[in-house]
């Protein structure tokens, strides 16, 4: 079958992580001397990630943890929201929202921008007041917030944290500088499907020794000295030693990752441009986008749903949205707030829309064109061509 053929077989992945031969040669080898050394936690290997992670990154400080729900869960009980809120855009992982809440705090949901898909800055700064403590800002799809400067300013002034969730955004710039370093804290996930995975775990970067100190302490129990001295309330929020030295072989290859993102949705755009019934998102010149994902808006008329359903059942290409339902048309949330549709309608008329083609860090050239042609082949199904 050539490429764009209803009914080929070869499903072309929306997502997948990238390991060569040679870093699953080398992966092995490692495992196998940290099972033999007994030591699976708080080792030389999390030691390494962390260091090297930090110098990637620019921060001061990087903590390994097990996730990014429990970086983002441990800045925020540093930060005491305790019956306080949080400002955090409603088109995002309803597992922040739950980080808001389990620290006692009250998750406030913003609107989106349609032009970005990062949180609606207006809107955000809109609905800060004397409950405040802080901002989540969401670097959604790899491309970091235009606004974060802006951000960072309206936050120093009014004495609240800003938060970054990288969790797509490894690799990410804006002027030069990496996400991760641009606000008081960085919080990151290494989840199956991120540029960078560990299988599962995550990491929180930062300028304050304050709250490395204290995320060190708190995601091993409370430590102090020992575990026969707590000296806070905390959890088992530790990496092993084996995810750890996943991530350190994966950190290796993440700009040339990031790179090859870029040329890959380049070549989407030369091959999706001029087409009315699609937009495509325009990156600002100042970013470097990692490409997590990439978004791209069917125009309203068209019936996104099963446009995507044919692309995938008729032409084996996987598609996907990003955060759709947004956090507020939740089933938990709706039950535990009384969110209702029409509350964010930008989010929820944009989100509706969406289409993001396969992107990650092994799609090839042939890939790419095949799903190009299977979209544009979809579209004339749909008499849009």
């Amino acid at each position: 079958m050539s490429v764009g053929d209803k009914n080929n077989t070869e499903r072309v992945a929306a997502a997948k992580p990238l390991f060569s031969p040679g870093d699953i040669e080398r992966l092995k080898e490692t495992f196998g001397e940290v099972l033999e050394s007994g030591r699976l936690i708080l080792g030389e290997q999390t030691q390494g990630f962390e260091e090297e992670f930090k110098t990637f990154v620019g921060a001061e400080h990087a903590v390994a943890v097990s996730s990014c729900t429990a970086a983002i869960q441990i800045a925020l009980r540093y930060h005491n929201i305790q019956g306080r809120e949080v400002i955090l855009p409603t088109n995002n992982f309803v597992g922040v929202v739950s980080a808001v809440i389990a620290e006692g705090g009250q998750p406030v949901l913003a609107e989106m921008d349609p032009n970005t898909f990062c949180g609606d800055t207006d809107d955000i700064i809109a609905r800060i007041t004397d409950r405040t403590a802080g901002i989540i800002v969401v670097h959604i799809a790899g491309l970091i917030s235009p606004d974060i400067k802006r951000l960072r300013q309206v936050c120093d002034e009014r004495g609240l944290f800003l938060l970054e969730d990288a969790s797509h955004a490894h690799g990410a710039k804006i002027d030069g500088q990496r996400s991760g370093a641009l606000t008081d804290v960085g919080c990151f996930s290494f989840y199956p499907t991120k540029i960078l995975t560990t299988c599962v775990g995550g990491m929180l970067t930062t300028r304050n020794p304050e709250l490395a100190a204290y995320a060190r302490s708190v995601r091993h129990h409370g430590v102090g000295g020992s575990l026969e001295d707590i000296v806070l309330l905390g959890n088992n929020w530790c990496m092993s030693e084996l995810h750890a030295a996943l991530g350190r072989s994966q950190l290796q290859q993440t700009d040339a990752n990031v790179d090859h993102r870029n040329r890959m949705v380049a070549r989407y755009r030369q091959g999706l441009q001029d087409k009315a019934w699609l937009t495509i998102p325009v990156c600002p010149d100042n970013i470097r986008h990692a490409y997590y994902k990439f978004p791209t808006l069917l125009a309203p008329e068209v019936d996104c749903l099963g446009f995507r359903r044919m692309l995938f059942e008729d032409y084996g290409i996987e598609n996907g949205a990003i955060y759709n339902p947004p956090c507020h048309l939740q089933p938990v949330l709706r039950q535990k707030y009384g969110f209702s549709e029409g509350l964010f309608p930008v989010a929820e008329a944009t989100l509706s829309r969406q289409l993001c083609p396969p992107i990650h860090s092994g799609i090839t050239e042939s890939e790419v064109d095949r799903s190009i042609a299977s979209i544009i082949a979809v579209a004339r199904r749909f008499g849009l061509e």
